[in-house]
This record gives C-alpha cells, sequence and structure tokens, in this order.
C-alpha cells in the first residue's frame, strides 16, 4: 500500500523482520511497495486469485464489491481520533465485524492498520481559513470526499495522487486533498504549494488493514498463526508511533522550507468533520452488513461521549 519512501512501508519490513524472527525462519514473507506488482485497485482481486498471499490496503479502495470494507475503514474518521478507534477494535467488537466481513470472501483479516498523528492536512498555493476561501477552490479530492467539498462550493477534480505535483505546478488545481504533513514534505510540495492546513483541522486518518488468504491462513500450524496475529498487532503500533512522530516534526521542517501551517476557522472544521462523517455513514451503510458496522460505532460514540 506504501511506497518505500514513506515510513509505513519501514512498518511493513519490520512486521515481516518480526515474523521471521519469532518463527526461528519457519515464516518468509517478502515485503512490495505500492505499485510494484499491481495497482492499488487491483490489491484485492489478486489477493482473491492467488497472485499474492497478504496484502495492507484501505477498504475504500475495493468498497464497490461491498460497502462493509468502507464502513471499516472509516471508523476512525467516524470516531474523530485513534485511541477511541483502538478501543472499539479491540474491545467493542470491531476487528470482529472485520473478521467476519473478510471470511465472505476467503479472507482471513489479521489487523488494522492506523497512520498519521492528528490527521490529514489540506496543501495549498492560496491561504484556506473560512467558507468563503472554500468558495470556488480548485482542489484534488478522493472520490469519496468530493461531495464534501463540492456541497461548500469547491471546484473538485479526482485526480491520483501521482498527478497531485503536475497539476499544483501547472495551476490545474489550486489545492490538494492527498496526505499527512510528513506525506507531503517528502514529494516536495512546499517548494509549490506553501500552505497547509494544521493537522486536526480537517479528518482523522482511515483505518488500514492487514489481510491474508484464507488458504495461506489455514495452511500454518496454530503457533505460526499466533506469531503472525501478534506482529501485525505490532505492526498497527509500528506504523501509528513512526508515522505519527514523522508529521509532528514534518511541520516544523515544513516551516523551515517556507510552508505556511494555517488554522481553519473553528466554524469550517466542526462542519467539515461532520459532513466527512456523514458522507462516510451515508456511503458505508449502502449494504446490510456495512450498516450494522456503522451502527456499532454509533453506540460505541454513544457510550463513550456520556
Amino acid at each position: 500500500m506504501w511506497s518505500e519512501a514513506e515510513l509505513l512501508y519501514k512498518a511493513n519490513q519490520m512486521f515481516a523482520d518480526n515474523v521471521r524472527e519469532m518463527s526461528n525462519g519457519r515464516i518468509q514473507i517478502e515485503t512490495f511497495s505500492s505499485g510494484a506488482l499491481m495497482s492499488y485497485t487491483e490489491y484485492f482481486d489478486a489477493l482473491r486469485g492467488g497472485v499474492v498471499e497478504m496484502m495492507q490496503s484501505g477498504g475504500g479502495y475495493y468498497a464497490g464489491k461491498d460497502p462493509a470494507f468502507q464502513a471499516f475503514e472509516s471508523a476512525s474518521i467516524i470516531i474523530g481520533d485513534y485511541p477511541r478507534t483502538l478501543m472499539w477494535l479491540y474491545g467493542g467488537g470491531g476487528n470482529q465485524f472485520a473478521r467476519d466481513q473478510y471470511a465472505k470472501w476467503d479472507l482471513r483479516f489479521i489487523a488494522p492498520s492506523f497512520y498519521t498523528f492528528a490527521g490529514e492536512s489540506i496543501v495549498s498555493k492560496i491561504p484556506i481559513r473560512s467558507f468563503d476561501d472554500v468558495k470556488g477552490l480548485k482542489i484534488r479530492a478522493p472520490e469519496t470526499l468530493a461531495p464534501v467539498w463540492a456541497s461548500l462550493g469547491a471546484d473538485v477534480l479526482t485526480i491520483p495522487g501521482a498527478e497531485v505535483y503536475t497539476a499544483l505546478s501547472t495551476g490545474l488545481i489550486e489545492a490538494s486533498d492527498w496526505g499527512s504533513p510528513a506525506m507531503n514534505l517528502r514529494v516536495g510540495y512546499a517548494e509549490i504549494a506553501p500552505y497547509y492546513s494544521r493537522p486536526g483541522d480537517y479528518y482523522m486518518g482511515a483505518t488500514a488493514v492487514m489481510v491474508i488468504s484464507m488458504e495461506a491462513w489455514n495452511s500454518l500450524p496454530d503457533d505460526l498463526k499466533g506469531i503472525v496475529q501478534v506482529a501485525a498487532d505490532w505492526q498497527n503500533l509500528d506504523a501509528w508511533t513512526l508515522s505519527g512522530y514523522d508529521d509532528l516534526t514534518a511541520t516544523e521542517a515544513l516551516t523551515a522550507a517556507g510552508a505556511e501551517m494555517i488554522v481553519w476557522d473553528a466554524d469550517l472544521t466542526t462542519e467539515m468533520k461532520r459532513l466527512i462523517a456523514e458522507v462516510q455513514k451515508e456511503l458505508a451503510s449502502e449494504s446490510e452488513d456495512g450498516l450494522r458496522i456503522v451502527q456499532a460505532i454509533e453506540a460505541f460514540l454513544a457510550a463513550v461521549e456520556k
């Protein structure tokens, strides 16, 4: 799912190393960066077809097969932060929802995977602070978030992330929703788009998944299944802490590179998060399984916010 430049890819390699060491070499996992074997849109079918045995991906990429995949990915976005999302996943039955859903496709959900510390950051060529700044803004956004920006009056394009740099530099777009501060820093956006929204003003990162084919999972003896499970849960912690610290230090590096961190007006932040959560719920609820997951998330939030 991640390019070799990202610490999240390093976390994948750490997972493979941990499995090898804990199993005394009985399991060897070879990792590949995003795009090395196939497009990220083909991961799901490649896994089910036996081209690969394991993947880490976001359920939104194949939500067309069942919106329930989108529902699980949206958990952290709807809940609003990763600590409470951990509570829902491991204490409130969230992981079991994923395990049941992927099993219907002959796949075994192993563990969730987090990234970013405070959330995604919008990079732009003009400062964005208020609703007025969003109106008419030419922005790249992923398909699931395009309706949110459009509802606020933005001019939205849904081009691939790989085309964002060129689109920003040529003026095709003025802003982009692509990733966290550290990801944007490494791509070099500060050279052409000096404004960044403060992480946390937009939305929380999604909940990615680590999944293995059921055939590969069932071929493992119980002790090796346990090792893979423990290492996968451990990988989530590695991914979250590595990328989280990376984002914290990136904001300082961006400022040194000439970028400016913009704080959105409170009403824009509040409305944006509300709209994003509602869109995620609507998309995820288009199937019975997806609706069931959304209802479980809402019940959890109602309990913890009393």
